[in-house]
């Protein structure tokens, strides 16, 4: 014949018990919501990498790099390097020790032999007379892209070869834009402009 002892639950059990229900709806009451977590849920500087799924926060949704484009052709035979409509320019906020790393990409092209069309970046405080970018001679529309490096301020014509210009500013807020040329003659022509910058650190 089968006993069935019954038995009162120790003091420890007890205690053990209360435990885990006042953990259990704590949790529970800290969370407002279904499937929802608010700011003040988390404890500041408390969420890390390994707590993120895969592709849950991504630099267009941090605004992490910045990009801006203008896809329209404007031409120019201006031999000093101009503004066009359209720009394009990005604004970043570097803190203290931090870097900005800017990219760009041109489509260009001149008129005329021996005739170059030109972009040089800007930038009031750290480039207030420009520094050449994108350089070709091309008569048909070329695309050309930033590369980092001694003499390669023309830029280059293959994507897996462009690269960041990366620069080291005080901290503050810059504001990066492009210009554009055709330094010894003829009309240069620029079109599908992109202009990218990223903070770093």
């Amino acid at each position: 014949m089968l006993r069935i002892w019954r038995q009162r639950p120790s003091p420890a059990m007890v205690v053990a018990v209360i435990a885990l229900f006042a953990a259990l709806t704590g949790t529970a009451a800290a969370l407002h919501g279904r499937n929802s977590v608010h700011s003040d849920d988390i404890k500041n500087k408390q969420v890390k990498t390994q707590d993120l799924a895969k592709r849950a926060v991504t630099p267009s949704r941090t605004n992490v790099v910045k990009r801006r484009q203008a896809l329209s052709a404007q031409v120019t035979s201006s031999p000093t390097p101009v503004p066009l409509a359209g720009g394009p320019s990005v604004t970043v906020k570097v803190p203290k020790a931090g870097l900005v790393a800017i990219w760009a990409q041109v489509q260009m092209s001149v008129t005329g032999a021996n005739h170059h069309a030109r972009v040089d970046l800007f930038e009031p405080t750290l480039q207030p007379g420009g520094s050449q970018l994108l350089l070709t001679g091309s008569n048909t529309l070329q695309t050309r892209f930033t590369a980092p490096g001694t003499g390669d301020q023309d830029g280059v014509q293959g994507a897996s070869r462009a690269g960041w210009i990366v620069f080291a500013p005080s901290a503050g807020k810059y504001r990066f834009s492009l210009a554009y040329s055709a330094p010894d003659g003829g009309n240069a022509t620029f079109t599908n402009r992109k202009l990218y910058a990223t903070v770093l650190g």
